[in-house]
């Protein structure tokens, strides 16, 4: 029991040191020009699911039904404290801290690829994704249009 203990002891230093991921709240993607653009799988614009990034924000096209997002989230540390990449992380559709899908844009640092990830929906034990969720997973990696 006194091993345990001690062990809990040295891990909770530990711990303290896990950078928290902050997100940022805002409105529209003007301040993000560079990922203006439309996406969609494999870059093929005739295939769903569509996104579109303009300065107002986000327009989701999923099985026929148009959606657009203006207030979302932007995980300004989620790559850590002195990550230096070009990947940049969004959460489109979060509620009362909850986010069910995670965008990556520049994705693997590679320009112009989005992935679309479930986040706090689709993990064993936890909620299911919806269906507009599960098609924008299943739709992922997205290229910006041809």
């Amino acid at each position: 029991m006194r091993a345990l203990l001690f062990a809990g002891c040295l891990l909770l230093p530990a711990l303290s040191c896990i950078p928290a991921v902050h997100a940022v709240e805002i409105t529209g993607m003007k301040d993000f020009p560079n990922l203006q653009g439309r996406y969609a799988p494999g870059g093929d614009c005739k295939r769903q699911p569509r996104i579109t990034i303009d300065a107002s924000g986000m327009a989701f096209e999923v099985e026929g039904h148009s959606e657009r997002v203006a207030q979302l989230e932007y995980a300004a540390s989620y790559g850590g404290n002195f990550y230096e990449g070009s990947s940049q992380w969004f959460f489109p559709f979060g509620r009362d801290g909850a986010y069910p899908i995670l965008m990556t844009f520049n994705a693997d640092e590679k320009a112009g690829v989005l992935t679309i990830a479930p986040h706090d929906e689709g993990y064993a034990g936890g909620p299911p994704l919806t269906p507009r969720n599960r098609a924008l997973v299943a739709g992922s990696p997205y290229l910006r249009c041809r």
